[in-house]
């Protein structure tokens, strides 16, 4: 596995997504992935600061999740500035159907 190759699926690009995200031909991108030639550094680069974007944002959005509180009962729904447990769970809901990945499990 080439350094390219690594990189463009640590960044979860297809051949064709890594193509039009560096501006080149889809079989540049097929050369540098199979080590027929090498890509300049700066494309490395480019790849480098797309993995760490997706890192900060994936860490943002764990610390967004964890502050989500599930409250036990109205009174703590309350507290946390919904008017009733059944309003933050219609919150919850559609953080779900919107991640289609995050599972949200009360504090007991």
């Amino acid at each position: 596995m080439t350094p390219f190759d690594l990189l463009s699926r640590l960044a979860g690009l297809s051949l064709d997504e890594a193509a039009r995200f560096l501006d080149v031909r889809p079989d540049t991108v097929a050369s540098w992935r199979q080590g027929r030639r090498n890509p300049r550094e700066a494309v490395l680069d480019e790849l480098r600061r797309l993995i760490s974007r997706q890192e900060q944002e994936a860490s943002n959005a764990l610390a967004i999740a964890r502050d989500l509180r599930c409250p036990a009962d109205d009174t703590e729904a309350q507290s946390l500035g919904w008017p009733c447990v059944g309003a933050w769970r219609a919150m919850a809901g559609r953080v779900i159907a919107a991640s289609h990945s995050v599972a949200l499990v009360p504090r007991r």
